[in-house]
């Protein structure tokens, strides 16, 4: 103040000089002597702040992911024949019931190859029909061959004993022999005859089994032109139109023709960083947003987290998490960018304040007086302080925190409910000191009525 009492006396004496001087001077002098004042009624002035009520309220700690909207399951309708689409009886959006027809195909050449085939199953049941005839005839042939061939035997070895006691002359030994070695060639060559149409048989068998496996496959070929919905679903996907060519094979799917979704359970494919991905847990709640819904927010659960990283898009590590969403009445379509926020932790009915509010200062800044707060860990080059307003001046608070968001955090001792802590603007608070005159901004937090804030509720 004698500064401010002594720099007055100088001025005054100075204008008397320039009055004296003249009239122009003092005008040009005049302007100077006026901003030296406002600053310093400026200077000496209370800060004005952003108050805040100091109450409980609830603290949810997020972590946030991008994902993809995508239904429980989806099938691709494609075609196991190569034919003509001659009918697509539904379009995209239309609902359908497993079992109800999606596409038909042309019959009429698979039609043709199945009589085609039913007629080469006839000819070649028709041939095992005469090989097996003819196998019978020679297994009897063989049999009269074969008694033929004993009494020629039985000839020989009496003949012998004939011969022995000199009852018949070797001319007729011979004679026996010769018809003996004669019945065994017969018997020889009709036994190479039966084991022949033996061979017969069995390969017209396996014309048969061919034949037969052809018919059932050009008879499932012949369904499979009529295409129906393997699940109860929404068409979401229509690739093809009537009168194109759907290509497949029955080793191959072809043609994606259309797209079915079942869209009665909605999931979110979410992308968790590998720092993140260790913190979640399954069963957590989700909170989703959409681009086509500004202002919703869809919820769910987090049921699955996979083990295994992938590389995403940009080259980083990602871990797949899929979040079952919640039932509701809008139509959500597959593909959705969606972004989500999984709730990691919970605080109800804790001591709750704007983060921005907390400030981090060094031990050694902090005065005197607040350096001997059992709350400071002396041991620990850092602390946690709050500006507390108290009649009109601001008074550094040590805190300690359980856990913050961006937006709160929650204050474990330091605090009590109805205590107002000053919560801005940023720039002062970071350069506010202990004991500096503050003033609540009216309708920010400090007045009376509804204007007043109250941290924790409404965050």
């Amino acid at each position: 103040m004698e500064g401010v009492i002594g720099f007055l006396k100088w001025t005054v004496g100075i204008v008397l000089v320039v009055a004296l001087l003249g009239g122009a001077a003092a005008v040009f002098l005049w302007p100077k002597v006026n901003a030296y004042w406002e600053a310093q009624a400026q200077a000496n002035a209370p800060k004005q702040v952003d108050v805040e009520v100091v109450g409980r309220g609830e603290l949810v700690r997020t972590i946030a992911a991008p994902g993809t909207i995508t239904p429980r399951s989806e099938v691709q309708i494609a075609s196991r024949v190569s034919a003509t689409i001659v009918r697509i009886p539904l379009l995209e959006g239309d609902e359908v019931k497993q079992g109800d027809v999606l596409v038909e195909l042309d019959r009429k050449e698979l039609e043709a190859r199945l009589a085609a085939s039913e007629a080469r199953l006839l000819s070649d049941e028709a041939a095992l029909k005469a090989s097996e005839a003819r196998l019978a005839a020679d297994r009897a042939n063989l049999v009269g061959i074969k008694s033929n061939l004993d009494k020629a035997l039985a000839d020989f070895e009496r003949n012998q004993e004939l011969f022995s006691s000199g009852d018949i002359s070797r001319a007729a030994l011979e004679t026996s022999e010769n018809e003996l070695d004669s019945r065994r060639a017969a018997y020889e060559s009709a036994n190479a005859n039966l084991e022949g149409s033996v061979a017969n048989v069995e390969s017209a068998r396996a014309n048969v089994a061919v034949g037969r496996a052809d018919v059932e496959q050009a008879r499932e070929n012949l369904e499979y032109t009529t295409i129906r919905a393997p699940i109860d679903g929404v068409i979401t996907q229509v690739n093809s139109r009537e009168g194109e060519v759907a290509l497949g094979t029955i080793q191959n799917a072809g043609t994606v023709i259309m797209t079915i979704a079942d869209l009665s359970e909605m999931l979110v494919e979410a992308q968790l960083t590998e720092v993140d991905a260790p913190k979640v847990e399954e069963g957590q709640r989700v909170s989703v947003y959409l681009n086509p819904y500004p202002g919703r927010v869809f919820t769910g659960r987090l049921r699955r987290i996979g083990l295994q990283s992938r590389a995403s898009n940009d080259g980083a590590n990602v871990f797949d998490a899929e979040v079952v969403l919640d039932p509701t009445e809008d139509r959500l379509f597959s593909g959705l960018s969606a972004n989500v926020d999984i709730e990691v932790e919970r605080y109800e009915n804790a001591i709750v304040v704007p983060s921005q509010a907390v400030l981090d200062k060094r031990f050694d800044e902090l005065p005197l007086e607040v350096r001997s707060s059992p709350l400071i860990d002396t041991s620990r080059p850092r602390v946690q302080i709050v500006f507390v307003l108290e009649d009109g001046v601001a008074k550094m608070r040590p805190v300690t925190t359980i856990a913050s968001s961006i937006q709160k955090t929650a204050i474990d001792a330091g605090l009590e409910v109805g205590e107002q802590v000053i919560s801005g603007p940023f720039a002062s608070l970071r350069t506010m000191d202990h004991g500096d005159a503050v003033e609540a901004r009216q309708g920010r937090g400090g007045g009376e009525g509804p204007a007043q804030r109250i941290a924790g509720r409404g965050q």
